[in-house]
């Protein structure tokens, strides 16, 4: 019953694994700094058949703020952008053109709007959400799988049945402190880029005024009466 046992065991880490992998793709879509790993979901439909965005488009990153799609052939742009803004409605669509040799090659600009205090929420009640969901895939994942397990071993002997259940735990261990740190991580990347928005909203508050007092000073001065 140990090679049952052992099929069980790897079967339960595959699932665990595409349950963990899952939480992180979703996180990495809940765009605050721009990653190609945003563009895996979006699907292009082009007459009819859908094909996925390396099949269409080359992808580029200029900063942390914008993605960049070059399209294989220039009739796509139209379904690309149509395929992208549909996986991601928050991102600020821009058609712009740059030189090729002697060509004008048109391609997409993606930005990234900033994490404001709405967005702030909105992200991490999307970050919670879909960390709850993980979890009880795991508690779930456990309970299916811990009894069979045990099943299979019930006629080994204790040193083989602690060893399998140990292997277990470990594995189920493994993944929910990946899961907990990748949400802990985005949750400070979002706290991160929050602080970014308040510091850019006062350096351009402040700028503004400035150019407000200095304009008023301006008009103060054409008024001012000649002196002798």
């Amino acid at each position: 019953m140990v090679y049952a046992a052992e099929t069980k065991e790897k079967e339960f880490e595959k699932v665990m694994d595409g349950y963990t992998g899952l939480l992180i793709c979703r996180l990495h879509n809940l765009c605050v700094k721009a990653h190609p790993i945003a563009l895996i979901p979006v699907l292009i439909d082009l007459w009819g058949e859908q094909k996925v965005f390396e099949e269409v488009a080359d992808c580029a990153i200029p900063d942390d703020d914008h993605i960049e799609a070059y399209p294989k052939n220039e009739e796509f742009l139209f379904a690309i952008g149509k395929g992208v803004l549909e996986v991601h409605p928050e991102f600020i669509l821009k058609e712009k053109t740059t030189k090729v040799g002697e060509n004008d090659l048109r391609f997409l600009s993606f930005k990234i709007p900033p994490v404001d205090k709405n967005r702030r929420d909105i992200l991490n009640n999307a970050v919670d959400a879909f960390y709850t969901e993980a979890k009880g895939q795991y508690a779930d994942t456990k309970a299916k799988y811990y009894p069979q397990l045990l099943s299979n071993l019930q006629d080994e002997a204790k040193e083989e049945l602690d060893n399998y259940k140990k292997r277990f735990e470990d594995a189920y261990k493994n993944n929910c402190d990946i899961a907990e740190q990748t949400v802990n991580d985005k949750k400070k990347e979002i706290e991160e880029a929050y602080q970014r928005y308040l510091q850019n909203k006062a350096t351009a508050d402040q700028t503004a005024q400035e150019q407000k007092a200095a304009e008023g000073e301006d008009v103060k001065s054409q008024f001012k009466m000649p002196t002798e």
